[in-house]
């Protein structure tokens, strides 16, 4: 008889622990799929740009003028400061991203904007942009050198003086 009570207890013991753990699992299930569903709504909402940029088109477009401003300046800069330095991994990076961006831009993005300022303007903006990288290149004036007068020199002035007399 004892025999078959512990076996009853350790039966009702094994019913609990099934059903707790269902009921944990179960939990666990609603949890999951909630966290899934939050994770859902949050990708959607950062991928999909689209309904915003359709909301504010002044707000993303100077967004990206803004970080396009930033990026620019900021290689412009290193790439400024680079010349005659020690060649760094950054500095070969900073060049030839200036070069392949100059390549992108002056076979893509200048026809492009040189026909559509054709069209709206009348005018041809690839010429204008050489005139004025002309007139910025000017000549750089020569500074006169001042001489520090050594004897020798004096006493050559000196002479240079009588002669012309």
């Amino acid at each position: 008889m004892a025999n078959a009570s512990t076996k009853r207890q350790l039966e009702r013991q094994l019913e609990k622990t099934r059903e707790s753990l269902s009921e944990t699992v179960g939990e666990i299930k609603e949890t999951v799929e909630q966290e899934v569903k939050a994770v859902k709504k949050t990708v959607t909402g950062v991928l999909d740009y689209r309904e915003d940029f359709a909301k504010d088109p002044l707000v993303w477009s100077l967004g990206a003028l803004s970080a396009g401003f930033a990026l620019g300046y900021t290689l412009g800069y290193a790439h400024k400061n680079t010349k005659g330095a020690k060649q760094s991994p950054m500095i070969a990076f900073a060049d030839s991203l200036v070069e392949e961006l100059s390549t992108v831009g002056q076979g893509f993005v200048m026809p492009a904007l040189n026909a559509k300022i054709r069209d709206l303007f009348g005018l041809e903006f690839s010429q204008l942009l050489e005139q004025m990288r002309g007139n910025s290149k000017r000549p750089a004036r020569k500074r006169a050198v001042k001489r520090i007068a050594s004897k020798s020199s004096k006493s050559t002035s000196k002479k240079r003086a009588a002669v012309k007399k």
